[in-house]
């Protein structure tokens, strides 16, 4: 079984951040969730996070949704997942080095003096991983985007965002929308 320190929600969070960090004008969550097919419920539970710790805003109207509360370039990637994982440890330490079988029932004072040195290991590692997280920012991770993504890409997700955003200002019928997009099943 594969277990991650993050979960699901850090992933949708960031890629979520991501697409708002390219678009010039706010998304909606069902948006979101659409375009990424991710459940929408989950991803507004994660927005309104994301607003609390002051990641985003809400604009209201039928053409409102969320957009970056402040430039790409001032949210660190930490904090993103500090908002959407909160607490969220590298290690949790169960203390077992009191329990060894040669103990008896009371472990030398010797074997539990100090903190536990597996632990403090792991305290350092994590704090490694999240001064590196803290260093990266969201316009970090457009800059890597755009050099692995293809420009027709970029292009036809914009493309894909406003055509959504006439449908609900326009009530433009779902099935007028991007045939060229639709032939090719993006």
């Amino acid at each position: 079984m594969n277990s991650s320190m993050y979960g699901a929600g850090a992933e949708y969070a960031l890629h979520s951040l991501l697409t708002l960090a390219t678009r010039p004008e706010p998304v909606s969550v069902r948006d979101l969730a659409t375009f990424q097919k991710i459940p929408e419920r989950f991803l507004a539970k994660i927005f309104t996070r994301l607003k609390k710790a002051g990641l985003v805003e809400g604009i209201e109207g039928i053409a409102g949704g969320f957009a970056l509360a402040r430039p790409a370039a001032e949210i660190r990637v930490m904090e993103v997942l500090a908002a959407v994982d909160p607490d969220r440890t590298l290690f949790a330490c169960a203390e077992i080095r009191s329990k060894c079988a040669l103990f008896g029932t009371t472990a030398p004072g010797w074997a539990t003096a100090g903190t536990c040195r597996i632990h403090a290991f792991m305290l350092d590692a994590e704090r490694v991983l999240q001064d590196f997280l803290a260093s990266k920012t969201l316009a970090d991770l457009v800059c890597e985007f755009e050099h692995k993504a293809p420009r027709t890409f970029v292009q036809e997700t914009g493309t894909w965002f406003q055509q959504r955003k006439d449908t609900r200002t326009r009530k433009v019928a779902p099935s007028a929308l991007a045939p060229s997009l639709k032939a090719r099943g993006t």
